[in-house]
């Protein structure tokens, strides 16, 4: 493993293994780039290279200041995929799914393929005021970070549960409130169909609260043309901790489909659209 800097920023990203297709992952809310380790260690597709990074505001980078939203997020990810200089598949947590999607279709020569984990709409959640207000609040509270967690999840390992919440915890006040906005409010690009034509994965804990079946099916499954849609059983909104063996095996199906994929491009020629 080994920890870059993209080119005249701040951003950081780890480097596990040096295969010719990279899987970039894309974190959650009030979570951190190490929330992926779990599910990384459990796949075993060969030739891929697992990439994490913090966004800002949030793990290492926890003291960056704004904006905190949908395209600072996605052009920070987008940076760190043309840094890499290869074919890729984004796997995205709740509204890291809406930044991998982002990523994806600004780089259509080069992406093989999504995963979205748990994922809210691009379009936004649009909570009431009255809903959203306990999100907006959590910067700083650990009490309140932990009753989240618990009250959306099934199988939440302890230990990583104590990690997450002294991570999320430390988040400026400011960053969880301005973030919260961001996946609530949403981004433009999900009120029409997706432009990612490839394989879409997406996994839903079947016992998540926050991201329903309904959600799933009215406002995600329609705007993508070749959708896988898994349940996961026994595993609320952070699947891919909960469940991680279930989560790696359904990932790694994905992932050989992205390796037989026929004529590769270059990946020098490719350039970011739109």
């Amino acid at each position: 493993m080994k920890t870059e800097r993209v080119a005249d920023t701040d951003v950081r990203y780890r480097r596990t293994g040096d295969g010719d297709l990279a899987v970039v992952f894309v974190h959650g809310f009030l979570d951190d780039q190490y929330a992926w380790d779990r599910l990384i260690s459990r796949l075993t597709t060969p030739g891929i290279e697992c990439v994490t990074l913090d966004l800002a505001g949030c793990g290492d980078r926890d003291a960056v200041e704004g904006p905190y939203d949908y395209d600072r997020f996605a052009d920070e990810a987008g940076r760190v995929v043309d840094a890499l200089g290869k074919p890729f598949v984004l796997v995205g947590h709740s509204m890291g799914a809406a930044v991998a999607e982002l990523v994806a279709v600004r780089r259509p020569e080069r992406a093989r393929g999504l995963a979205l984990v748990t994922p809210v709409p691009l379009a936004g959640v649009h909570l009431p005021d009255e809903m959203i207000e306990p999100f907006r609040s959590l910067g700083g509270d650990a009490d309140g970070q932990r009753g989240i967690r618990e009250q959306l999840s099934a199988a939440f390992p302890e230990a990583e549960l104590d990690r997450l919440v002294a991570t999320g915890r430390h988040m400026r006040p400011e960053a969880v409130r301005a973030i919260a906005d961001c996946w609530n409010t949403g981004h433009p690009q999900g009120e029409r169909p997706s432009a990612h034509a490839g394989p879409v994965l997406i996994l839903r804990g079947e016992r998540d609260g926050f991201v329903t079946e309904d959600m799933v099916d009215d406002a995600i499954v329609p705007r993508f043309t070749a959708v896988t849609a898994v349940s996961v059983a026994e595993a609320g909104h952070w699947a891919h901790i909960e469940q991680a063996a279930h989560v790696a095996t359904h990932l790694d199906r994905l992932l050989a489909g992205a390796h037989r994929t026929d004529s590769l491009p270059d990946a020098n020629t490719s350039r970011p659209q739109g």
